[in-house]
């Protein structure tokens, strides 16, 4: 029977004995529950960003301004952020797998009402519901990560996640621009081909997906801390958490597959939740200075490549340029290629940056074991905080001035590395933070950061006609440098201030008087 074996580390959390517990199932299942749940952001972005590329073609279809046309993108964002008040609350009470396959179902009825839709109040609807539908992965996949693996792991997983749900934004305006062009259907067609991608996903969900839901015990100790403990394979040293516990010897926990009419289950039913008091309580969470500051982090960083991609097609599609909608889908490459770095900067780097600020805080203690504290993780947003920033600079330059595209590719690339990498680090360090806490935390970011996103998107248009682009990039910017600044007093204060900030000093008494 394959077994489950520490290799020298602390499995945080432990695993149980109990034959529903996920951390014991296989590895090629766990997975592919990621790659599942992580494809159902990636249709949402795909299908809510990709008519981006359409806009002078659906005003003309609908006879409408560039501003209503933009409201069918902007309102499906606000949809996308209001859906987590429902979605995450439904969760708890009947099962993650519940939650996220009846919101792929509703997505893919949305995809069918917008293929269909022929006025604008029908599309606007269609478009409102489809972004209601998309809420459920956002705030819930970081969570049946938590469920599944190991502490130790979930930097790899959450990258996965990271990478598909930015990557659907670029991928959709990409593949759409070809459709739009080249299809008899133009815009319709990628609609269509939206739905086929939710009803493919669904499959995944049904068969790949099992619940995730699981009450496991409080730790016995709740500290958490490193001590530098010899691996029994190797001759270097390795970081063990909660390493104290390793003294009574390791124990091999056996891996358990679900019998396939346990992965089926429709539903995982709480009697215990009541689904109002869940629908609430997150909101408890607004008093701590850390968790405002990680919503306005992931807006406002969020804010300057959407716009981008809202405002792109007009731009792009008139003088100088004169771009097919085709070639504008092209210039999500440059986002594409922002994401995957930021997500090797704000997911490896920042691991490594991590474990130094550790080390070297273990031998400046003396002491050989040291508590890792939330901190820590703020000193890895350095080596990529001033690349966001910079490309609202650019932007604002390039497309005031309508400089060459490859201006603008560039910026935009800067922009889209901005968007992943700091809120990365952000949410890293606030899911540590509140550890006791982190889906009612997640769930009011996903909710919050898309309402702020919300109120730069729907003025962006008619922001943009008035004022112009470096008016416009030049404040992006400002509020990007302010908002990562606010990471400085968070850094030097949450030592001092830690129940303020959001998590629980006397936790950590021993190291204090040390």
């Amino acid at each position: 029977m394959p077994f489950i074996n520490q290799r020298g580390l602390q499995l945080q959390p432990a695993p149980t004995n109990h034959p529903r517990d996920p951390l014991r199932w296989p590895s090629w299942l766990k997975l592919f529950v990621v790659l599942s749940t992580s494809l159902a952001n990636f249709v949402s972005n795909v299908g809510g960003s990709g008519l981006s590329v359409a806009v002078p073609l659906l005003m003309q279809e609908l006879q409408r301004s560039q501003g209503d046309v933009t409201r069918l993108l902007t309102l499906n964002f606000l949809f996308l952020g209001i859906g987590n008040i429902f979605w995450v609350p439904l969760a708890i009470k009947f099962g993650k797998r519940a939650s996220m396959i009846s919101s792929m179902l509703l997505q893919a009825g949305a995809f069918i009402w917008c293929a269909v839709a022929t006025g604008y109040n029908s599309l606007l609807a269609a478009r409102c519901v489809l972004g209601f539908a998309a809420a459920s992965g956002e705030s819930l996949v970081p969570e049946i990560v938590a469920d599944i693996f190991f502490v130790h792991e979930r930097g790899t997983m959450m990258s996965i996640y990271a990478t598909l749900i930015a990557g659907g934004s670029a991928v959709g305006p990409l593949v759409a621009g070809f459709m739009v062009e080249y299809t008899q259907d133009t815009w319709r067609s990628f609609v269509w081909f939206c739905f086929a991608l939710a009803m493919f996903n669904l499959v995944l969900l049904i068969f790949l997906a099992p619940e995730s839901n699981f009450e496991r015990p409080e730790p016995s100790t709740p500290t958490q801390q490193l001590q530098a403990y010899p691996d029994r394979k190797e001759d270097d040293t390795v970081f063990v958490e909660n390493a104290a516990s390793m003294a009574t010897g390791e124990r091999d926990f056996s891996i358990r597959t679900p019998a396939l009419w346990e992965i089926l289950q429709p539903i995982h039913y709480d009697k215990e939740v009541n689904f109002f008091t869940a629908l609430i309580s997150p909101l408890k969470l607004l008093v701590y200075p850390s968790l405002l500051w990680g919503i306005f982090v992931y807006a406002i960083c969020l804010s300057p490549q959407i716009i981008m991609i809202f405002t792109m097609s007009p731009l792009l599609e008139s003088p100088p340029y004169l771009f097919r909608a085709d070639i504008v889908g092209l210039m999500q490459v440059a986002a594409i290629i922002g994401f995957l770095l930021a997500c090797f900067g704000g997911g490896y780097l920042s691991d490594v940056i991590n474990a130094i600020v550790v080390r070297r805080s273990t031998r400046s203690s003396g002491s050989g074991a040291i508590e890792i504290r939330p901190e820590q993780r703020l000193i890895s947003l350095l080596p990529g905080m001033a690349i966001g920033p910079a490309g609202c600079i650019l932007l604002a330059f390039a497309c005031g001035h309508k400089l060459h595209w490859s201006a603008i590719a560039v910026g935009f690339g800067m922009v889209s590395f901005g968007t992943v990498y700091t809120p990365n680090i952000a949410i890293t360090y606030i899911v540590h933070l509140h550890q006791g806490q982190a889906a009612s935390a997640l769930v009011l970011i996903n909710i919050l950061k898309n309402l702020v996103a919300f109120v730069f998107l729907y003025v962006a248009v008619d922001w943009v006609n008035a004022e112009g682009y470096v008016q416009v990039f030049m404040i992006m910017f400002l509020l990007n440098v302010v908002i990562v600044a606010c990471a400085v007093p968070l850094y030097f204060f949450g030592r001092k201030k830690g129940r303020y900030l959001g998590f629980n000093v006397g936790q950590y008494a021993d190291m204090e008087q040390a």
